[in-house]
């Protein structure tokens, strides 16, 4: 057996190569696998077709000691990656018995008495493997541990829901490849708002440039900026380098740091309101429900969401907000003003702590000479007033309505500070 020192991400599916799913999981695994200290070199797709999934192996393998292989692990007629991997393992293909007993398990308690024939396709599993449960789905998983051309590779093949392929690889994968080697990554990941990519790391660029061990690397997203400080260790017990490193980059740009560590915005808000025992409410006009939706994708958000409202038309913003006419006949529906109603009105019909309200033109058209397209304003209300915020936004709709998003919570987060 050997240390990993490469691995390569081959995703199975010809929806994949058709665009009608995103390959979302190359991206994932990929960070995934940086957190452990593993480079992926090569990313490649593969459609349903055996004799181009097995070559598509053979070129994997030459090139790397670690292939992570998604998809075609379904019950149906084309998903072939078991059996496939299988072949160019020279493994037999045999009955697993736990996985069988799973996936009946699974249907029952779904309230199916009788499995289909096909289902018990995927407890068909290579001899020798390495099986993972699936506790997300029917489909389990296999680590192969194979010679090939005088090396020792590894095939670790999760199923292509990412639902189910998360939880495998955190379950399963992440404490197996713990163990094949002693380097590890030490990672710090520092979140910014309010600063884009191309300010911030002029800003750190010294350092960037003089960067050993620890390094320094910046992610863009939209909206927002990520630093990851990666420190490269042997053993467990090694010194943490990383705190200086952190030190001299929040002197720089503490004003914009929301977050070191892995939470992202929403998530941040949402344990700001839990800690202070606070709730939270939200009309959104040309966010369409993101931000709502935004909270909502984490446990936990039952605790501090009570509810938002969706006021897209004017006539609802002025009879549900109870935003006065004058305000909208005056300035109109995207205006400060217009924008604290909403949040005001918001705040007394869901009886809140605070109110965050979303007004703006996310194009592509609606814009004026006065009012262009990008232009969005944003309120916060609670026992402590009101803040507001102005954002003049360039890109297409999504983009806009995205960064929309992540500055209403933005505004949560320092109205929560104040």
């Amino acid at each position: 057996m050997s240390d990993i020192r490469s691995a390569e991400i081959l995703c199975v599916g010809t929806e994949l190569l058709l665009g009608q799913i995103v390959n979302t999981n190359a991206a994932w695994l990929a960070r995934e696998l940086s957190l452990l200290g593993i480079n992926s070199y090569y990313q490649s797709v593969v459609g349903d077709n055996p004799e181009r999934l097995l070559a598509a192996l053979q070129l994997a393998a030459g090139r790397s000691d670690l292939v992570m292989i998604t998809g075609g692990l379904g019950p149906t007629q084309d998903d072939l990656t078991m059996a496939t991997a299988a072949r160019f393992a020279g493994l037999q293909m045999q009955m697993h018995e736990p996985s069988r007993r799973a996936i009946m398990d699974y249907f029952q308690h779904l309230g199916r008495r009788e499995v289909t024939e096909n289902n018990w396709k995927q407890a068909m599993l290579p001899e020798k493997a390495i099986v993972m449960p699936n506790h997300n789905g029917t489909a389990p998983g296999a680590i192969l541990e194979i010679e090939h051309d005088g090396r020792f590779i590894r095939l670790i093949l999760l199923p292509g829901p990412p639902s189910e392929m998360q939880l495998m690889f955190r379950e399963s994968v992440v404490p197996y490849l713990e163990k094949q080697s002693t380097s590890r990554l030490r990672h710090l990941f520092v979140r910014m708002i309010g600063i884009g990519e191309s300010a911030a790391e002029t800003r750190l660029m010294d350092l960037i440039d003089t960067q050993d061990n620890p390094t320094l690397a910046p992610y863009a997203s939209e909206g927002e900026v990520v630093f990851r400080i990666t420190q490269s260790v042997s053993r467990p017990d090694e010194p943490d380098l990383t705190g200086e490193m952190l030190a001299e980059v929040n002197r720089r740009l503490g004003e914009y740091i929301y977050e070191v560590g892995p939470r992202t915005m929403p998530e941040v808000v949402k344990d700001m309101l839990a800690e202070r025992k606070m709730t939270i409410s939200f009309a959104e006009s040309c966010t369409g429900g993101l931000v709502s939706a935004a909270v909502t994708d984490f446990a936990g958000a039952s605790t501090v969401f009570r509810g938002s409202i969706i006021a897209y038309d004017n006539d609802i913003k002025q009879n549900l907000l109870h935003v006065p006419q004058e305000i909208l006949e005056r300035e109109g529906a995207v205006s400060e003003s217009c924008a604290i109603a909403m949040a005001m009105g918001c705040r007394d019909i869901m009886g809140t702590d605070m109110a965050v309200s979303i007004t703006g033109i996310a194009g592509p058209d609606g814009g004026s000479q006065n009012k262009p397209v990008g232009l969005v304003w944003l309120a916060a209300v609670g026992p402590k007033g009101s803040q507001t915020r102005c954002l003049h936004l360039a890109g297409n709709r999504a983009r806009i309505r995205k960064v929309s998003t992540l500055n209403a919570l933005d505004l949560a987060r320092r109205f929560l500070l104040t």
